[in-house]
């Protein structure tokens, strides 16, 4: 009888496939920014509401997310959290089984230059079997695939043992205040899902990131002086080829880690990641990169004909998830520091190192936790593929593992390409895939009753 109804739901699935792809598309076509999630977060909550699931929007009190000591400073660019609300819906079981959270972030990158696009990022246009737009794999597929399992289940008319709670966060892109903010108000369960775009893989860890800034000083002087005057601009070149060292240097202690493993590449791994490259030079790139330090952004000068009396560098550091993300910021700043002094210059006026915006601690979940063998199993199910193991990058996966205290992980975003980039897409059988996945896990962890 349970496989009846396993059954029953996959075959609604397969009769909403239309439904579920139009519901993608919409969330493709509001946009949502970070800072800008006010529209998204109604339409959703709308949904959850008419789905009939117990429904919690709330608004992050800044006041009282500072206090915890993973909380990120806003920025400039979120000033405020005010119209910006979290999204929770519960679909509440009969209380005598197992809970499970599937959580994702609505909120997006920008999109810097909307000509370059040759779909219109907000258009939720189709072609060849793809959804095109802003988010449409990061992550409003994840999100679709969540609510669409859902909403399948209750069509079905099924009771379910546990609790399901959908978690629709803010602010994932920008460091991750929305999902900590459910974490904080309690939501706990016994398991999780983060639906990030995860292909057919299951991510089992998130690294630490923490984001720098460097201001490396210089005199200012017209550009007849130069020779002999100390040039922020060069200065900062010295710190930046000493940034890549470090970050070389980090990568000889990879390999000492347990988790090291985990985040190797196989060439045969590429057909199931969620970017569906087909690029082996791609893997071996990311395979000599397992702990990322770098620079990405550099600002310099005032005026053409003078030098700068300051350039700022900006970027990112990370750690495995066996590292403390404050002591490997720590060793940085020694290193930076250390670097500094081998050059006459900055030995007397020393670069000023600061930490800001997105930062986080890593984790990783027990890899015999039992919610991992049945996302195998539901997946090979569907797919035919058992899905492996990887290591994932930053996200939002601590704020479940660590504090809400919730075994979790990365599954069920579907595959696509372009994430962050020009013409993001999300193919549309992963969606699908992905939502009967999901389904099934649902019914599997949370229990039928009566089954």
């Amino acid at each position: 009888m349970k496989s009846a109804i396993r059954e029953k739901v996959l075959n609604i699935i397969n009769n909403k496939k239309k439904e579920i792809i139009n519901f993608a598309q919409i969330l493709v076509q509001i946009p949502s920014i970070t800072g800008e999630e006010s529209e998204i977060q109604k339409f959703i909550a709308k949904k959850l509401k008419d789905l009939g699931l117990k429904l919690d929007v709330f608004e992050i009190n800044v006041e009282e997310l500072s206090k915890h000591p993973f909380f990120i400073p806003l920025e400039e660019y979120r000033k405020t959290y005010k119209n910006r609300p979290n999204v929770v819906g519960i679909l509440k079981g009969k209380g005598i089984g197992k809970s499970l959270i599937l959580m994702g972030h609505v909120d997006t990158v920008p999109v810097e230059n909307k000509s370059l696009w040759k779909h219109d990022p907000f258009g939720g246009e189709i072609e060849n079997g793809k959804l095109y737009g802003r988010g449409a794999l990061d992550q409003k597929g994840g999100i679709a695939a969540q609510i669409m399992a859902i909403e399948s289940i209750i069509e079905a008319g099924i009771s379910l043992k546990g609790d399901v709670i959908l978690e629709n966060t803010i602010e994932e892109e920008a460091g991750g205040n929305g999902a900590l903010a459910c974490a904080v108000k309690g939501y706990s369960a016994d398991a999780g899902i983060y639906t990030e775009p995860s292909g057919y893989i299951i991510g089992i860890s998130n690294r630490g990131a923490q984001f720098f800034r460097i201001i490396v000083p210089g005199i200012a002087t017209g550009i007849e002086a130069k020779w002999g005057t100390p040039n922020a601009i060069e200065k900062a070149i010295y710190l930046y080829n000493a940034i890549d060292n470090f970050s070389l240097m980090r990568q000889t202690e990879a390999k000492k880690f347990p988790s090291y493993k985990y985040y190797i590449l196989e060439e045969e791994d590429i057909q199931y990641m969620p970017f569906g490259t087909k690029d082996k030079e791609l893997v071996e790139i990311i395979n000599q990169n397992i702990i990322p330090t770098g620079v990405c952004k550099i600002h310099a000068g005032v005026w053409p004909s003078s030098t700068p009396e300051q350039c700022i560098l900006e970027g990112s550091l990370e750690c495995l998830p066996e590292e403390d993300i404050k002591e490997v910021r720590e060793r940085f700043r020694e290193y930076i520091m250390q670097v500094s002094k081998m050059d006459p210059w900055l030995r007397n006026n020393p670069p000023k190192i600061e930490w800001f915006g997105l930062w986080f601690e890593s984790c990783i979940t027990d890899l015999n936790h039992p919610i991992i063998k049945i996302t195998q199993k539901n997946c090979n199910e569907i797919t035919g593929i058992t899905p492996k193991l990887k290591g994932g990058g930053g996200s939002d996966l601590r704020c479940l593992v660590k504090y809400a205290k919730t075994p979790s992980i990365i599954f069920g975003g579907g595959i696509g390409g372009n994430a962050h980039g020009i013409d993001e897409y999300l193919e549309l059988e992963s969606l699908i895939n992905s939502t009967k996945i999901l389904a099934l896990n649902i019914l599997d962890w949370c229990g039928i009753e009566n089954y």
